[in-house]
């Protein structure tokens, strides 16, 4: 059969190529996804406090410079949690409001980053001939009022975490910030014009209808004219006979009420035609992650709470890939927005009942649809999470020591899914760390079993009729949000310091990896 290979596969955070197995017609009949450098944060951590570790670990990514320190920071407190003879009763309620509702803030800066410079394009006049010369890169109306809706959001998040990307705020114990009633108030203004810029969620039915007559409306939302000009580009593209995933999803849950522990988002997965809602701990027991085509050593596979930290293995036979593949109870599965929504019940408007093929389908159109559809979701919730903060109440909690033993993990759900981090504490210092990222439960590679990733499934079936410009495979592979940087790390070729190595400007809408 003929061989294909792209690479790079995505716009920004590279690292990442596919080889193609296809047909005499171009229909892709087997894929290998491939991770390409190595990931080692877990290794920087290891005999240090672990109050280091959300520092460390938060500079995995210069894209999702948040979820990290905050996944760190919860996986160092359910550690002390757990610890036998430690007096900490967790983070104060204001933490938990305050830290969901910046990464509730993030969500909104890190979907308009997927929605319009990274898979936006795709759907693009420049790019697609499609009429929706808005969505052009760097030169559509769309695009760049985009760009700056997204640094008036960064500026809110500097607000409350010092700066941005990379905020100082999330700590083990809470918060190291105590934003008072003026600054509370500055970011609602910022998330105000954002919103504004959006436009309504009720607005979305009347935008539908103009856009599919040509029509555009400021006033009911520039933002929403053109997400939904991006969705009905894609389902006049054929996107949803395209990236049929495993309809299996996973979810660890987001954006907890402190007081009845309640998840907004549900923690669970969705399998044979159902959602199943399960606890922390019934998720921790469900992981394993699999090395047989990764490049590392069998003990950095298995159950992420005992395995070692990666060891390299680069010159093993048949691994292809720097990803591990993680499983749950042995089975792939889809993470991202489509699996909360999916998890959680909602399809807002029924857009993904009526233009996807279903509201649980797993395919390119509705991981669009379901993404602009948490957006508004997440929106609409921004400004009460605002109003609950108490400028008065505690951040942080007084009782936090990094001086126990203990293991611990932290899951919460970055913008592009699921994400994990295990940590094992001996008398103060760090003796074991693991992450399981998103993208590895995208992108990974095959198991012991054979059983592919969600993306090596999804791109089968898919049709390369242009080998220099497989638009259809690109655009199943975006759909995913792939974000190398956190399932991989850059080493220079001389192995040279930070300091050594020239500095790289991030792409715009996005950011570059900083270890």
């Amino acid at each position: 059969m003929p061989e294909i290979d792209i690479d790079p596969t995505t716009r920004i955070e590279g690292h990442h190529g596919i080889t193609l197995q296809v047909d005499a017609d171009g229909t892709v009949t087997e894929a290998k996804s491939k991770m390409e450098m190595f990931r080692g944060a877990e290794i920087v951590t290891l005999g240090r406090p672990p109050s280091d570790a959300p520092q460390i670990t938060g500079m995995v990514c210069g894209v999702c410079f948040l979820c990290h320190r905050f996944c760190s920071s919860k996986a160092a407190e359910d550690a002390a949690l757990n610890a036998e003879d430690v007096d900490f009763g967790g983070p104060p309620a204001n933490a938990v409001r305050l830290r969901d509702t910046v990464e509730g803030i993030f969500y909104l800066w890190n979907h308009a980053v997927h929605l319009f410079a990274l898979v936006g394009p795709d759907y693009s006049d420049a790019v697609a001939g499609t009429g929706f010369d808005r969505l052009d890169p760097l030169e559509g109306d769309g695009y760049m009022a985009a760009m700056a809706n997204q640094r008036k959001v960064m500026k809110a998040l500097a607000e409350f975490g010092g700066r941005a990307p990379h905020p100082v705020a999330y700590v083990p114990g809470g918060l190291a910030t105590r934003p008072d009633v003026s600054t509370i108030q500055a970011v609602k203004s910022r998330v105000q014009e954002v919103s504004n810029w959006l436009g309504a969620t009720e607005n979305v039915p009347q935008v539908i209808e103009n856009v599919q007559n040509g029509e555009f409306d400021p006033a009911l939302g520039e933002g929403l004219h053109d997400i939904v000009s991006i969705i009905l580009a894609a389902a006049e593209a054929g996107a949803v006979d395209i990236g049929q995933g495993p309809d299996r999803f996973y979810s660890n849950g987001m954006f907890e009420d402190p007081e009845s522990g309640e998840l907004f988002l549900k923690r669970g997965v969705y399998r044979n035609g159902s959602a199943e809602e399960l606890t922390k701990q019934e998720i921790i027991d469900g992981i394993t992650e699999d090395t047989e085509y990764s490049w590392y050593t069998d003990d950095s596979g298995g159950a992420p709470t005992d395995a070692k930290p990666p060891e390299p293995a680069p010159e093993k036979d048949q691994a292809y890939s720097w990803g591990k593949a993680p499983r749950f109870e042995g089975q792939s599965m889809e993470v991202g927005p489509l699996a909360r929504m999916t998890i959680t019940g909602l399809d807002p408007f029924d857009l993904r009942a009526t233009l996807g093929g279903g509201a649980a389908e797993s395919n390119t159109l509705n991981r669009l649809i379901a993404r602009a559809q948490e957006t508004l979701v997440v929106r609409d919730q921004i400004m009460d999470w605002l109003d609950a903060i108490d400028p008065s109440e505690p951040f942080m909690a007084d009782d936090w020591s990094d001086d126990f033993t203990g293991k611990g993990v932290g899951l919460m759900e970055a913008s592009r899914g699921a994400l994990s981090h295990y940590m094992d504490i001996e008398n103060g210092e760090i003796e074991r760390y693991q992450i399981i990222t998103p993208t590895i439960w995208n992108l990974g590679p095959r198991d012991g079993s054979g059983q592919p990733s969600p993306l090596e499934e999804g791109v089968v079936g898919d049709v390369v009729s242009n080998v220099e410009s497989p638009l259809t495979v690109l655009r199943t592979i975006r759909s995913m949000d792939p974000c190398l940087a956190c399932s991989v790390h850059v080493q220079s070729p001389e192995n040279a310091s930070k300091t050594e190595v020239e500095p790289v400007t991030p792409s715009i809408g996005g950011g570059s990896c900083d270890i």
